[in-house]
């Protein structure tokens, strides 16, 4: 028995050195494996003195071996893994703190970006402070806009406004093709525009009407005020500002950037409705 049991050990002596070897000449062992390395070694030397005292079998010895192997690397593998949940948790909270670190940063750009885009907005607008719009005009070929529109203003608003006044006037293109291209007129005082803009309301029912000349930032704005009925009983622009009526009679003025939602206006229920 006892050479049966030294051959055993011997098997095992000669793997571990076979490994040693091996571990030795690629890289030095990390020192998980040589803990696990010499506890091993110290179990097969107290399981080797236990089997002389006690004469036990070959099949007990393989079993025993076996059994504290597996014993000893279920610890390894399981120290293993909490050492790579720890760094795992140590690596996804330093992202964590970044990330919120770049969504602050994110955020601080876009409400500089909104407050630049507020500023790009508000200044084309005041460009267009002495512009109106003019739609409804039959176009005729070799036309002179300009004469067109200082016979509007004078025969139908009864304006003593000429061409002399107007800095510019000229059609621009539109994605209607079944309407005449309305007419874009920039006077030299915002004065000649705004008797223009009082004395509108004439051209009601000639086919004609009037408007102020809105950036495509500001017309947008407008259109979603004027469509949003269960906030806004009513809108109109003024000197290139938009202005609207809740549905409790007051008046506010619209903000480029800054939705209706983020407004105390209050929102009409069904039951509410004339």
């Amino acid at each position: 028995m006892a050479t049966g049991t030294n051959s055993i050990f011997s098997y095992f002596k000669r793997k571990r050195s076979v490994s040693s070897t091996s571990s030795a000449s690629s890289s030095s062992p990390s020192p998980d494996s040589k803990k696990i390395k010499d506890s091993l070694e110290d179990t097969f030397t107290c399981i080797q003195e236990e089997s002389q005292e006690s004469a036990m079998s070959e099949t007990n010895i393989v079993e025993r071996v076996t059994k504290e192997i597996e014993s000893k690397l279920d610890t390894f593998f399981d120290n293993i893994k909490d050492k790579i949940r720890e760094e795992i948790k140590d690596v996804l909270e330093g992202v964590m703190k970044r990330l919120h670190g770049l969504e602050t940063r994110v955020d601080v750009l876009d409400k500089e970006n909104l407050e630049l885009k507020r500023k790009l907005v508000s200044l084309e607008q005041y460009g267009r402070r002495p512009n109106i719009r003019i739609f409804g005009v039959k176009e005729e070929p070799r036309e002179d806009c300009k004469a067109q529109v200082a016979k509007i203003l004078q025969t139908k608003l009864n304006l003593d406004i000429n061409e002399e006044d107007m800095d510019a006037a000229h059609r621009v293109p539109q994605r209607a093709k079944d309407r005449p291209k309305p007419i874009i007129v920039r006077f030299f005082k915002r004065e000649s525009k705004e008797k223009v803009m009082r004395s509108r309301k004439n051209l009601k029912n000639s086919g004609i009407s009037i408007a102020e000349d809105l950036c495509a930032e500001m017309l947008h704005l407008y259109n979603r005020i004027k469509s949003d009925t269960l906030r806004v009983q009513d809108a109109w622009v003024w000197r290139g500002e938009i202005f609207f009526k809740d549905h409790r009679g007051a008046v506010h003025k619209a903000q480029y950037g800054k939705p209706l939602q983020d407004m105390d206006i209050p929102i009409m229920r069904y039951r509410d409705k004339p």
